[in-house]
């Protein structure tokens, strides 16, 4: 089951060893392919790749701690589909907290062809195959590529903050949230990243922003974390 984090959680280390792959019943894939197919008819461009869902997650002294399972995309939506019921699987994400020297925070508004469209978060991405080093999941290196890849900023130019804040953002999720301070303004920074959003043949985020720490969001426009994550940097400039 995933446990209550009520409350933002630091932390200063995140371990996540990879275990065997999920196991899913046979009934249940026939659910699952069924399930998928009804999303790519409305929505082609839907992907579906590598995920991973966790198990036994716990904060350990300084550390979060979390067994992964390796699965797919189209497993996980059934499962959010369903409502995330408890099965003991809990969907663990990194969250690069970009803010600017005018204290702003940079979110992304999901394209047309995610399954997320429409919603502002910070640009991130769960984590993929990609993330996999010596049998554990790097959140850093998630958070560098996806940064990257959504928005075209090269994390070198960041200064990363200290340890990560471990946020509830509802039912069966938990973000893993780290700050990353960029030396300029949000208007410093907002013509580069429009140029690389332009410049992509099917952009990821449909749009961005950088909202002030003093804004929230309508809860419908948005994912559970990022409201809190706002409060959390108004109240004391950092979340960690």
């Amino acid at each position: 089951m995933t446990p209550a984090f009520a409350e933002a959680r630091p932390v200063a280390r995140i371990e996540l060893a990879v275990a065997a792959p999920l196991e899913v019943a046979d009934a249940r894939r026939g659910e699952i392919a069924a399930h998928f197919a009804d999303l790519t008819a409305a929505n082609p461009k839907l992907w579906n790749g590598s995920f991973f869902l966790f198990e036994d997650v716990r904060v350990e002294g300084d550390a979060f701690r979390a067994t992964a399972r390796p699965t797919d995309y189209a497993t996980f939506l059934h499962w959010r589909g369903r409502g995330f019921p408890g099965e003991g699987h809990t969907h663990v994400f990194p969250v690069p907290a970009v803010t600017t020297a005018d204290d702003r925070l940079l979110v992304g508004v999901m394209g047309r062809s995610t399954s997320n469209a429409g919603l502002a978060y910070p640009p991130s991405g769960s984590f993929d195959h990609l993330d996999l080093a010596d049998g554990r999941l790097d959140p850093v290196a998630n958070m560098v590529r996806e940064l990257g890849e959504e928005v075209g900023m090269d994390a070198a130019r960041l200064i990363p903050q200290p340890g990560f804040t471990v946020l509830d953002s509802g039912p069966g999720r938990l973000a893993l949230i780290k700050r990353w301070r960029a030396r300029e303004t949000a208007a410093d920074l907002a013509a580069a990243i429009a140029a690389h959003i332009g410049g992509e043949p099917d952009p990821e985020l449909g749009g961005f922003d950088f909202v002030p720490f003093s804004h929230r969001f309508d809860a419908a426009k948005t994912v559970p974390y990022v409201n809190a994550l706002l409060a959390l940097l108004e109240a004391s400039g950092r979340p960690t």
